[in-house]
């Protein structure tokens, strides 16, 4: 069994202060390692209370402590300061416990332990990582650290905002994730550099959480024990806008050497990296609008033809130059015409790293070509209806006139009792009519060759004329026992002439009923489709059919009628297809014998 003295000598050699106070905290016992802590000997602390050392800072601590003991057996104090007797302060640390209930102790022991050797420590390290954090925060530069495997352990705001990405986003995640697979290479080089304490810098591209690719000079740090890496720093400085203004130098030091118009630089992927101050007053699109994006993304529209388009596309594929002339839209959505040349640039391997473009104005040259082949087609329309009216001259009017002189001539000689007298004048009445007709024709045609486009500021809704144009024709329609199909939506309407379009109606529906087949019943169906830029009226009946290939040729002109058997002076086509093309229309046929008919009238849509 171990002796008292035994116990006396561990505890007056312990380095824990230990101590009994008693319930109002006054020193009963103070073991030796008082004077080696706090520089007091034990007996100078007998008597006094354990509050007049405390901090005043740290005193409710103490307090709380004592509070607890009352019914609480054991109570572990944090760190609280406790004056030395040179005036100075140790952090100690303590346990308290209640043993009033033991005659031997009757008091509060307090084991005490000095913590001031950690607490400076702590402090060193807690100023080492303010030191560290304010570099890492406060850099004018990106900086961050990786693992030595090459993951985000720490990043600051400059790399956020670099990389546009929060650092929830990026640390944890692997570097190659940010870097340009161009980069790759020299990028794990350099790590593997850093596995053997070596500092590197290097140059290399960063792409955002956007795309858009950055250039960075980077600067890493190993950071090793014992020629061993623990982390990598690095600090990155955004070296972009030096390599943009390196390569416009270059790029205007290429253009000096020509006389353009627009000059337009790409990327090996087309996108526009430089554009002239020409490209701009032309298109009204900025660089910093342009740059980025596609020459096509701005530029083309509804009317862009679309072979120019590919074959465009081409340079892609052949990398060879190419010269063509593309419809395009300035920003204000105003059309005009390119002329483009363009030429891939090639870097030292033989890829083609750009792609050069000198693009020309022409569309007053291509608004002269388009008046020039209007005035050609009007004038080749204007000879085709110099031969019709040859024809009708020649033909209609000089054989009834013949006739009339003839009949007159005979009238002149033939007394009026003569029983051929009656005859005579009854073919000249029916000669006289005919000729009539042919003159009512011709001036019918006049007018509508001469009312050019007047009057197409009215709006004409198709389904309201349809169903004015089946009500006119509703005593023929029953007649013959005919059942009409309308489905035309209420909403398709055409600016133009109303009296043409209700003409167009009533000729095609007139067609269909006059030609219609006596052995089965009449069916006609008038509906509305779309067709890419077109809107598209289909007029399709069940009747006798034609023989296209026979009457093709001859269905739209003048008196061009193909069935001498059925009334009418074929004249209705050829008004129909001179009203459409006024209204900037056009119409084809489909015809079978024996089966029926489709008429097709187009109209683009933007004249809806």
């Amino acid at each position: 069994m171990l002796s008292p003295e035994f116990y006396q000598t561990l505890v007056r050699r312990s380095t824990t202060l230990i101590s009994v106070v008693e319930v109002s905290g006054v020193y009963k016992y103070i073991s030796d390692s008082a004077h080696k802590i706090t520089g007091y000997h034990p007996e100078e602390l007998l008597g006094k209370t354990i509050m007049e050392y405390v901090h005043s800072q740290d005193l409710q601590t103490i307090k709380a402590a004592f509070d607890k003991l009352r019914t609480t057996h054991d109570v572990e104090v944090p760190l609280f300061r406790f004056r030395t007797k040179d005036s100075g302060w140790r952090w100690m640390e303590a346990t308290l416990s209640n043993l009033t209930d033991d005659p031997q102790v009757n008091g509060y022991v307090i084991e005490a332990r000095d913590m001031t050797g950690d607490k400076k420590a702590q402090h060193t390290l807690e100023r080492g990582q303010n030191f560290y954090n304010s570099i890492l925060q406060k850099h004018p530069d990106a900086v961050f650290t990786l693992t030595p495997d090459g993951i985000f352990e720490h990043v600051n705001d400059h790399i956020c905002q670099i990389l546009s990405y929060s650092k929830a986003e990026i640390i944890g995640d692997h570097f190659t994730k940010f870097i340009a697979t161009s980069f790759f290479f020299e990028a794990n080089k350099a790590i593997s550099r850093a596995h053997n304490c070596e500092q590197t810098s290097l140059e290399g591209k960063v792409v955002n959480k956007y795309g858009k690719v950055r250039t960075l000079n980077f600067d890493l740090i190993p950071v090793c024990t014992d020629h061993t890496l623990t982390s990598i720093l690095v600090i990155a400085k955004d070296i972009s806008a030096e390599k943009i203004a390196l390569k416009e130098l270059e790029k205007l030091s290429l253009i000096a050497s020509k006389a353009v118009s627009c000059v337009v630089i790409t990327d090996a992927a087309g996108r526009m990296e430089w554009v002239n101050g020409e490209f701009t007053r032309v298109t009204g699109y900025s660089m910093l609008e342009a740059l980025g994006k596609k020459p096509g993304e701005l530029l083309q529209g509804p009317e862009t033809d679309q072979n120019a388009i590919q074959e465009m596309k081409k340079i892609f594929y052949h990398h060879e130059p190419i010269s063509l002339e593309i419809l395009n839209y300035r920003k204000n959505g105003e059309k005009f015409w390119f002329h483009m040349d363009i030429s891939p640039i090639f870097n030292d391997e033989g890829q083609v790293s750009q792609y050069f473009a000198i693009q020309y104005d022409v569309s007053e040259r291509k608004e002269a070509e388009k008046k020039m082949l209007l005035l050609s087609e009007d004038l080749m329309r204007h000879n085709r209806e110099l031969q019709q009216f040859n024809y009708i001259v020649s033909h209609n009017l000089r054989a009834p006139v013949a006739n009339i002189v003839g009949l007159v001539s005979l009238l002149e000689h033939m007394d009026e009792k003569n029983a051929n007298f009656v005859k005579v004048l009854t073919k000249l009445r029916q000669t006289s009519h005919g000729l009539d007709m042919v003159i009512r024709d011709l001036d019918e045609i006049l007018s509508l060759r001469d009312s050019n486009n007047s009057g197409l500021s009215e709006v004409v809704c198709l389904n309201n004329i349809c169903g004015e144009v089946v009500h006119s024709l509703q005593d023929r329609i029953e007649a013959t026992g005919a059942e009409i199909y309308e489905n035309i939506p209420a909403d398709v309407c055409i600016h133009g002439n109303r009296a043409y379009v209700y003409s167009i109606f009533h000729n095609l529906l007139s067609n269909s009923i006059k030609y219609r087949d006596l052995e089965r019943q009449l069916r006609i169906s008038i509906s509305y489709k779309t067709e890419g830029d077109q809107h598209v009226i289909i007029f399709r009946d069940n009747g006798m059919g034609m023989d296209l290939q026979r009457f093709g040729n001859s269905l739209f002109k003048l008196y061009g009628k193909f069935d001498k058997k059925t009334e009418g002076r074929g004249i209705g086509l050829y008004m129909v297809k001179a009203q459409i093309e006024t209204l900037g229309g056009s119409i084809n046929v489909e015809s079978t014998p024996g089966e029926g008919t489709t008429f097709y009238l187009r109209f683009n849509k933007e004249l809806f």
